[in-house]
């Protein structure tokens, strides 16, 4: 309220100057004259006070109502604003989470392929090793038999020289011969 539409209080002391001056000839206000008769009573204007009065309340009553209908809307549009920014909030939030975790498997997978590309590398150079071990006992295991077979073959021979050389040879023979 307080606020003035130009049309308040001051119209109706403004109308009734503008009565008194026209009405004064002949009588007054609201006498007998018939130039009179169209002119307002004090009921007239008593009537159309309460009116204006009335009309201005619910004019007053609409402009409040009006006034909670937009704080009402201001409040529910604020809270629906700060409502979507969190759920923006905790959107990007888990967005952000999952990411992470998406991050953290592909490098534990990288780790986890490095390990296995070490593994099989080692396995190869342990089998390489065994192969080679493993020949390299074989080839002296034959070189063993080798030169076993050798010295058999070489005693062999020089036996046989020996032999050759002494003439015939008994073993065990008799005494008488």
């Amino acid at each position: 309220m307080g606020e003035s539409s130009g049309m308040g209080s001051e119209w109706i002391f403004a109308f009734l100057i503008i009565a008194v001056i026209f009405g004064g000839f002949g009588g007054g206000f609201g006498g007998n004259n018939a130039a009179m008769a169209g002119f307002a009573t004090m009921a007239d204007v008593n009537a159309s006070n309460a009116a204006q009065t009335s009309q201005l309340n619910q004019q007053s009553i609409l402009l409040s109502s009006e006034r909670n209908n937009y704080e009402t809307a201001r409040v529910v549009t604020q809270q629906t604003e700060s409502l979507m920014n969190q759920n923006n909030t905790n959107l990007i939030n888990a967005i952000q989470g999952f990411n992470n975790i998406g991050q953290q498997i592909m490098n534990q997978t990288n780790v986890l392929g490095s390990k296995l590309d070490q593994l099989g590398f080692n396995m190869e150079q342990c089998c390489c090793s065994i192969k080679t071990l493993i020949k390299d006992n074989q080839i002296a295991e034959l070189t063993n038999q080798l030169n076993n077979a050798n010295n058999i073959a070489v005693n062999s021979a020089q036996s046989q020289y020996l032999l050759g050389q002494m003439g015939k040879w008994v073993a065990n023979a008799s005494a008488t011969a």
